[in-house]
């Protein structure tokens, strides 16, 4: 399994920002009455809070997939510094 480099994941991060720029799209969506009428006494733009909140999932699913995909890689680099320690750990002052 090919770990993701440094500019494939601020590419990724990049274009998660984009995702809410550009033309909106139309869409039907059903939340409780209760929740509408609070958001609407609270002067809460639904879109925005539905976008909002699409984006941190899209983010928090994204961010598990990639911890998901790199897990291996960093219990062997964490394996490694357990039994080798860290580069040039005799000249730490802390």
């Amino acid at each position: 399994m090919r770990q993701q480099t440094v500019e494939e994941t601020r590419a990724a991060y990049s274009s998660l920002a984009g995702l809410s720029e550009g033309n909106k799209k139309k869409m039907s969506l059903s939340i409780s009455e209760p929740l509408a009428e609070a958001a609407r006494q609270l002067n809460i733009n639904l879109s925005r809070a539905a976008e909002t909140g699409i984006l941190q999932e899209i983010k928090r699913r994204r961010d598990s997939a990639w911890l998901e995909k790199n897990r291996p890689a960093m219990a062997a680099y964490n394996e490694r510094v357990e039994r080798e320690g860290l580069f040039g750990e005799e000249h730490r002052g802390f």
